[in-house]
């Protein structure tokens, strides 16, 4: 059985270093661009959470303007009148 100690020599061709470089390399690289990725991807989804959240608020607390309301409240008083007029027709018809 072999015995390692300092004096012992280990040769790997230099091809066989500069591809394990190389490869460290590109895993290094591929790592913080993925990391980067999700961190981008993160940050979007978070402004696209507040944004909704807003929208939501905005429609729980949206009232019309007075104008509207009014309107609305006259129409269905012109419903209930012509709902009236159509029992009473229907009644003598």
């Amino acid at each position: 059985m072999a015995r390692l100690s300092q004096e012992t020599d280990l040769t790997i061709p230099i091809k066989n270093i500069l591809s394990m470089i190389l490869a460290t390399a590109v895993a290094t690289m591929a790592y913080f661009n993925i990391e980067s990725r999700l961190t981008s991807i993160e940050y979007r989804t978070d402004q696209m959470l507040i944004e909704v959240e807003e929208n939501d608020a905005w429609i729980d607390n949206f009232e019309p303007p007075a104008s509207v309301q009014d309107t609305i409240q006259r129409v269905r008083i012109l419903e209930l009148q012509v709902k009236e007029l159509e029992v009473r027709l229907e009644k003598n018809g």
